[in-house]
This record gives C-alpha cells, sequence and structure tokens, in this order.
C-alpha cells in the first residue's frame, strides 16, 4: 500500500526543500561543535596543569626571594657602624649594662620591622656572653625569651643556646607553633619560621628573624585550598599549609627537570629553589581537575542538545511561515489598506513590500494636505480652477473661527539674525500649529502669503476661540517685538464654509485696524472712529513753526499730535494719513517761503517711508527728520539775509541768566519795541517772549541732566526769580515737570 503524503511534505514543495536545507545545516553545524568541544576537552586539561605549574613557580620565586632579602638584611647589618659599635659593647657587658646601646640597637630592630611586607614577627639579638636576648620589645633572659615570651616544644631555649657550636653561615629552621606564656596565661603567636644567621665578625652573636609562616602562605601563594609544602634538601618538612606533615613523607622524589607528577590520586607540582635549595610542592587533587571537566562536558553537550533542538523547532517554524509567500503577501496588502492596521513581519522581503506600500500611503496623504492647501488658497483668492476637487471645500463640516496672522519683519531683524525671512516665518508657523492644535485638535494651519499665516479652529458647538489660547500667543510674540510686529485677527465662530472667503476678507479688514504699537495685537471687532486730520488753526500753527527756522517748537507740536492719535487710539492707516497731511504741509511751507523743493525729499521718496510706519516711535522719527530739515532750509535762508534777527538771537542766548525783555533789545538795536516786536514775530512765525521761553526750557532741560543741579538753583540761572513760574513755563513748554523730566531722563 503506498502511503499518500500531505502536500506540503513531498520533497518537491518548498516547504520539505526548506526543512531539508534547514536540517543539513544544522547538522553540519553540529559536527564542526562537536569537533570543536574534543579538541578544546585536551586543550584545557592542559591549561589546567601549565596554569597549577606556573602557580608553583611563581610561589617558588615569591619565597625565595623573601628567604634571600632576610637574610641580606641580617647581614647589611655590618654596614651601619653606629650598630657595629653598640654590639661590640653588648657583647662585652650584661644584660642589665649598657642600657643607653640597648635603646639605639631596640630602635634599630622597630625600624627593621617597620616593613609589613616582610613578615617579621620579631628580630631578636642573642648574646652568648651575657646568656641575654634584645628584641622588639627589649631585653631578657634567654630562659624567659624561649619558655615563656617565645616558648614552642621544638625549640627549647637550650636548642638556640646549640646553635652557636653548629658550622653553618645562615639557617632556615622548620616552621613551628609559638606562644606566649605570661601569669598563668597562654597566648598563640602563630606558625612560624625561623631564621638564623651568623656573622663571622661576631661568633659569640645569633640573629634570629621569627617569619609569619602562616601570612606568607596567604600572600605568596595563590591556592591555598590545596595542600602546601617547603621541604629542604633532606626531605626535612619546613613549612606545610596543612598542620598534618604526615603527607609530606609520602612525597617522592623529583628530577632535576619533572616539575608535575602523578600520585596516586593527586597531582603534584613542584619547583626547586636556587638560593636555599628547598623543595615546593603542592598537591591538587586529580578529582578537582577532573569534576572541572566533567563540568564543562555537561555544559558544552546541554547547550549543543538544547542548539540543535532549538534548530530543529526554529527550522519547522521558518519552513511553516514561508511556506505560503504569495498569500502572505496578498494579507500584507490588505492590511496596509487599513490605516489602522499593522503588521510585523520579520522577514526583510515582506517588510520592505510593507514599507514601499506604507510609503505610498503617506506619499498619497500628503498630496491630498497639499490639495487641499489649494483648495483653500484658491477660495480666498476667489480663483476659479477646472480641477473639481480644487472648487470643493466641502470637507469643512465644523463651524470654525478663522484667525489671520499677520506679520511685519523689522529692519533689525535681517541685521541682526542670520535666518532668512521665509525660514523664520515657516517656524512660525510651525509653532502657531502646534500651540493651537493643543485646544483645537483638528485644527487647520497654513500660509497663505508671504506675511500671512491662517488658522480654521473648528469647534463641535460653535464656540469662539478661547482667550486663554490667543493670550498665550501673544506672550510668545511679545518676546519678539524687537525684531517682529504680530496682528491676530479672529473672525467667528460658528462660520460656514460657505462663508470662508468672506471671513478671510473681513480678517483683512481688522488685520487693517492695527494700532501704531509695537506689541501683539488681537483684534476681535472693528471700531467705529471719526476721521482724523488736522483743524485749520493746527495748520497755522505747524507752518508757522516751520517759517520760525526753531526745531524744539515743532519737537513739541509733534509729540502733542502723536500723543492726541495715541488717546483717539488711532489706527495705522490713520497715522499715515495724518503723515501725508503733515508732510503736505511742510512742503507748502517750504515753498511759500520761497525756497526750491529740492532741498526736501521727493513726493516718491516720501510716500515710501510713510508707507513703512507702522509705529509712533517711527512717524515722530519721519516727522522730526521732515520738519526739522524745513525748519532749517527756511531758517538758514532767513539767517543769511537778517542781522537783527542773529543779534537778537545771540544777545538772548549770551544773557539767558538775567532779566532779559523786548524794551532792553530795542534800546541795544536803537529800535523801536513796537518794531522789533514786529519784525521778529514776522521773520521768525512767533513772538518773543516765546521764543525767550523755549530758549531757556531747552537750556534746562541740558541742565536737569546734572543731577547735583537743584532746580531752583537752574532757575535762577536761567533768569527765573521765582522757582514757581519756572515749574510752570517747564510744564506748558515740555508737557511735564522739571522733576518729572529729570526721573525720566535718568531711567528711574
Amino acid at each position: 500500500m503506498r502511503i499518500a503524503w500531505p502536500e506540503k511534505w513531498r520533497t518537491n514543495s518548498l516547504f520539505a526543500r526548506l526543512l531539508v536545507s534547514f536540517l543539513a545545516i544544522i547538522l553540519l553545524l553540529a559536527a564542526f561543535n562537536f569537533g570543536s568541544f574534543l579538541y578544546l576537552k585536551g586543550k584545557i586539561h592542559d591549561e589546567i596543569v601549565k596554569y597549577n605549574s606556573l602557580n608553583m613557580k611563581h610561589t617558588m620565586e615569591s619565597y625565595e626571594t623573601h628567604f634571600k632579602l632576610t637574610i641580606d638584611m641580617l647581614l647589611s647589618l655590618n654596614q651601619n657602624n653606629e650598630l657595629t659599635a653598640n654590639l661590640n659593647v653588648l657583647r662585652q657587658l650584661p644584660q642589665t649594662a649598657g642600657s643607653e646601646k640597648t635603646v639605639n640597637l631596640h630602635a634599630e630592630i622597630k625600624a627593621l620591622m617597620a616593613n609589613p611586607l616582610m613578615f617579621y614577627e620579631n628580630i631578636v639579638f642573642y648574646f652568648k656572653n651575657g646568656d641575654f636576648v634584645l628584641e622588639k620589645e627589649g631585653t631578657s633572659r634567654v630562659e624567659d625569651m624561649f619558655g615563656k615570651f617565645y616558648r614552642s616544644p621544638a625549640y627549647p631555649p637550650d636548642y638556640w643556646r646549640g646553635q652557636f657550636a653548629e658550622p653553618y653561615f645562615y639557617r632556615i629552621h622548620p616552621a613551628a607553633v609559638f606562644s606566649q606564656k605570661y601569669m598563668n596565661l597562654e597566648q598563640n603567636l602563630g606558625r612560624l619560621i625561623p631564621v638564623s644567621v651568623k656573622n663571622a665578625l661576631y661568633r659569640d652573636v645569633l640573629f634570629l628573624v621569627f617569619l609569619d609562616g602562616d601570612k606568607m602562605a596567604r600572600t605568596l601563594h595563590y591556592s591555598l585550598d590545596n595542600p602546601f609544602f617547603i621541604l629542604d634538601e633532606q626531605q626535612k618538612l619546613i613549612y606545610a599549609s596543612d598542620p598534618d606533615a604526615a603527607a609530606a613523607a609520602k612525597l617522592p622524589l623529583f628530577t632535576e627537570d619533572v616539575s608535575e607528577t602523578k600520585l596516586g590520586d593527586h597531582y603534584l607540582f613542584q619547583q626547586k629553589g636556587k638560593h636555599t635549595g628547598f623543595r615546593y610542592v603542592t598537591m591538587v587533587p586529580i578529582e578537582s581537575i577532573s569534576s572541572e571537566l566533567l563540568r564543562l562536558n555537561l555544559i558544552l553537550i546541554s547547550l549543543l542538545a538544547v542548539t540543535i533542538g532549538i534548530s530543529v523547532v526554529t527550522s519547522i517554524l521558518f519552513s511553516v511561515r514561508l511556506n505560503y509567500p504569495v498569500q502572505r503577501l496578498l494579507r500584507t496588502v490588505h492590511q496596509y489598506n487599513d490605516p489602522g492596521a499593522s503588521a510585523d513581519f520579520r522577514i526583510r522581503e515582506f517588510e520592505l513590500i510593507g514599507e514601499q506600500i506604507g510609503r505610498m500611503r503617506r506619499d498619497l496623504s500628503d498630496k491630498n494636505s497639499l490639495l487641499r492647501y489649494y483648495a483653500f488658497t484658491d477660495k480666498l483668492k476667489q480663483i476659479h480652477t477646472k480641477h473639481p476637487d480644487l472648487n470643493d471645500i466641502s470637507f469643512i463640516q465644523k463651524p470654525f473661527s478663522l484667525i489671520l496672522f499677520q506679520l511685519r519683519f523689522l529692519p533689525r531683524f535681517m541685521e541682526e539674525t542670520s535666518l532668512e525671512r521665509e525660514r523664520a516665518t515657516y517656524f512660525i508657523r510651525e509653532y502657531i500649529e502646534s500651540y493651537v492644535k493643543r485646544s483645537h485638535p483638528d485644527a487647520l494651519t497654513f500660509q497663505i502669503d508671504k506675511d500671512q499665516i491662517l488658522t480654521l479652529a473648528f469647534s463641535e458647538h460653535g464656540q469662539p476661540v478661547a482667550d486663554d489660547c490667543l493670550a498665550g500667543l501673544k506672550e510668545v510674540f511679545d518676546y519678539d517685538k524687537d525684531w517682529c510686529h504680530f496682528t491676530i485677527a479672529v473672525c467667528g465662530p460658528s462660520l460656514p464654509a460657505s462663508e470662508f472667503a468672506a471671513a478671510y476678507e473681513r480678517a483683512l479688514m481688522l488685520a487693517g485696524e492695527r494700532q501704531p504699537l509695537e506689541e501683539t495685537q488681537i483684534i476681535r471687532q472693528s471700531a467705529v472712529r471719526p476721521p482724523y486730520r488736522l483743524t485749520a488753526m493746527q495748520e497755522q500753527e505747524l507752518q508757522t513753526k516751520v517759517r520760525s527756522g526753531s526745531f524744539e517748537p515743532l519737537r513739541q507740536w509733534i509729540l502733542q499730535q502723536l500723543e492726541a492719535l495715541r488717546g483717539r487710539e488711532a489706527t495705522v492707516p490713520e497715522l499715515r494719513r495724518f503723515l501725508q497731511q503733515t508732510a503736505g504741509l511742510a512742503l507748502k511751507a517750504v515753498e511759500a517761503a520761497g525756497l526750491p523743493l529740492q532741498a526736501m525729499p521727493a513726493e516718491r521718496e516720501l510716500l515710501a517711508d510713510i508707507e513703512q510706519c507702522f509705529t509712533y516711535a517711527e512717524a515722530q522719527s519721519l516727522l522730526e527728520r521732515l520738519l526739522g530739515q524745513a525748519a532749517e532750509a527756511i531758517a538758514a535762508s532767513s539767517e543769511h539775509k537778517d542781522p537783527v534777527i542773529e543779534f537778537v538771537k545771540r544777545y538772548t542766548e549770551e544773557h539767558l541768566s538775567e532779566d532779559v525783555s523786548l524794551d532792553l533789545i530795542a534800546d541795544k538795536l536803537n529800535l523801536s519795541r513796537g518794531y522789533v516786536s514786529t519784525y521778529f514775530k514776522e521773520k521768525t512765525g512767533m513772538n518773543f517772549s516765546d521764543y525767550l521761553h523755549h530758549v531757556r526750557i531747552r537750556h534746562a532741560q541740558e541742565l536737569l541732566l546734572d543731577l547735583e543741579l537743584k532746580i531752583q538753583d537752574i532757575a535762577l540761572r536761567l533768569g527765573y526769580q521765582n522757582v514757581n513760574s519756572f515749574i510752570r513755563m517747564f510744564k506748558r513748554y515740555s508737557g511735564m515737570t522739571p522733576g518729572e523730566y529729570r526721573k525720566k531722563q535718568s531711567g528711574a
């Protein structure tokens, strides 16, 4: 009977071929890993043995160096003349004599023991003649030293007495446990390694150093978990990390070229010292090395088994997922047609296809947004197009408020910043859009002109745009009022889509009612104001002051008129009409004086300057420049022709502190008072009394800048005997009292 395999298990199916390919790769990698494991197993065993051999070599070198330094230290005592002299004296004296010499030697012992890395427990000078010792705590009898303070069954006092007869240069004695017994109390001092040195010059002095054997082992030998031994050339135990020295007796003799061998269930590693001839031996259980290898075997085999299992399962899963590429691709297209759907395929080709479809959708959305922008622009500009999509803005389903942002970049912006105007406008539009969307998430914001940004704020129930929203924008924009002026015109709420163009026209009209102020202005309603024009009396006054040739009266007139405009909340167009009327009167005055108009700005240039006036400060600057030029031209023409007027002005300037009167000046000129008065008014446009007060007030303004001068002193200096009269005249001609003027100029 022939078995009917499922379609996907047939050898020519995509699933079967993918699965066989995956399994072949898995078997190849498993074989490689298994071979690598067998090779590394032997290498790891060799490395463990090598590590222990190097560790033992380092231990041997450290011990040998330490023993050599200790012996060299004792021998170097011969180089110290003072110590040698003290030793020679103490060799001939009993224990109780030579206390001064004892103190000196005791200090030397303290200095030698100051280095903690030498592991010195004590340094002892044993004097044979006096049978006493000198050590770190002082002097004592040999019986007390080795019977009480450093007592050990292995080293009684007679042992050390017998060392004088031993024929050696130095000797390292086996380690033993030393203790201190005093008043029936015994204190364990640990296992110490005595080192004795004889000096040919001092045969009756034995130099002893007690080394702390356990501290040395912990510091100089890295592995104390395994037994560690030091043996001399006669196989005698010098030190054992394990107090039970029975194992040392079983150690075999090594040949010179063998550093490790097996002994039962242990590995033995040994090194022989060059200076002492000692053998340094450590015993490492074979079980510990085998256990490491066994643990490594288990870990690697487990990892290999888990890896193969995961690989097989993963291969099946991948094969199943890749078995239906066409169906998955179709499902992907379907999911990306749904804006709310998303899929994580984790397959590069599928992801690329999905990303391309998503990119096409985003591109289509961007184009729809661009078409919507063109639709708004065409409606605003009332442009008809043949594309029906651009003629229809019926997508506006909710009532809306239209907010127009009018921007005016000041010359300072171009001078002090490197940002282009178009780029700055783009950033402003982006900020407005993000800010308005906080309270109106579906708001639309776009730029419709180089200096105009439009926002449509939709509302479900026709609520107006909150004052807090616009106030927040105003607060931010006011930070940049030195670079750009903003006008915010608001139309609505509850405007239907059919009134979109009309709302824009109304917003433009509201923006045109901006007042000549530097701050950001929010305009919601149009204000009804009567038209503003100069009266006939004001026109006559202006022409008279222009003909006078004096600038100060003109400046006062300009300030009065601008203050009047400010008081009635005039708009920018009204300010410009006032400037045009004033400029015309100035030109008429120049023409009436018989002067050529070439001395004044051209009409086209003048109109351009007026169109650039948006604030009272700009208007004041323009008027002062224009009227100043006219007055200067007329004054220059008059001064060149009339010495009488020149005398009157000069005499007035030079005698301000005196009681200057028209009678006095007429006497100086040998003319009648009435003639001088009429002549002066005809030539200057003002009577002598006003001229005198103008001059005095101008000088007073200069003197008020000096804060050290009192107002009463300034009045006397300018010819006012009564300070109240001075204050009254100053306020009349400058619009404020002397104190207010001084405070304003000083910035207080």
